[in-house]
């Protein structure tokens, strides 16, 4: 992990295996290198993170408190390496209905090309395609398939009063679609797509 201080590593691993030894040998270094990160982390967070047992380490109060923000900043620092590194040059099609690609799609794979410029996106028709995009009503018409919901939409319209027909007493009626991510069988193995899955799905409209 570039971006994650590897005396994280080091601290969730010995939390794990409960022993500096086991913890050294889980990640191929030395006990006193274990040691060194553990006293450094320690040193810089200003608390003690375990207590040294006879035969193992346990984690202290604090120590317990520390782990699920070291697990987050491992995985945040993860994602981040993977969002941004390099993927193969290609192209990928895609399939999406005008509101799905034109007020979800089209901005989101703008800021996505700006990241990985050597991607290239095109539209296709829905039997030719690397990816779909599509919606159903939320809570409702289950697919064959279990497809992944990467998003949800609200869609707004209004209906003019019956008895005026004026808009100024138009009611609105909102209503909520899932966004559903179906990738090719093919396109689903490669780690575009998953860069790709992660990216939307952190979106939100």
């Amino acid at each position: 992990m570039m971006l994650a201080d590897f005396k994280l590593k080091v601290f969730l691993t010995v939390a794990e295996e409960r022993s500096f030894t086991r913890a050294a040998s889980a990640l191929g270094i030395t006990q006193p290198a274990v040691s060194q990160n553990i006293a450094e982390l320690e040193k810089t967070l200003g608390v003690k993170l375990f207590d040294r047992l006879r035969s193992e380490v346990a984690l202290t109060s604090e120590g317990r408190t520390f782990v699920p923000y070291a697990e987050a900043i491992m995985s945040k620092a993860s994602a981040a390496e993977t969002l941004f590194s390099s993927l193969s040059p290609s192209v990928i099609r895609v399939s999406a209905s005008e509101e799905v690609y034109t007020h979800f799609l089209a901005p989101a794979l703008q800021e996505f090309s700006a990241v990985h410029p050597d991607l290239l996106f095109e539209r296709a028709m829905f039997d030719d395609c690397d990816l779909s995009l599509t919606i159903r009503p939320f809570a409702g018409s289950p697919f064959d398939e279990d497809p992944d919901v990467i998003s949800r939409i609200r869609v707004s319209r209004f209906v003019p009063d019956t008895k005026t027909g004026g808009l100024k007493t138009a009611c609105e009626i909102t209503s909520y679609f899932e966004i559903l991510y179906i990738p090719s069988k093919s396109f689903s193995l490669t780690r575009t797509c998953r860069v790709l899955r992660q990216f939307l799905s952190e979106r939100t409209i």
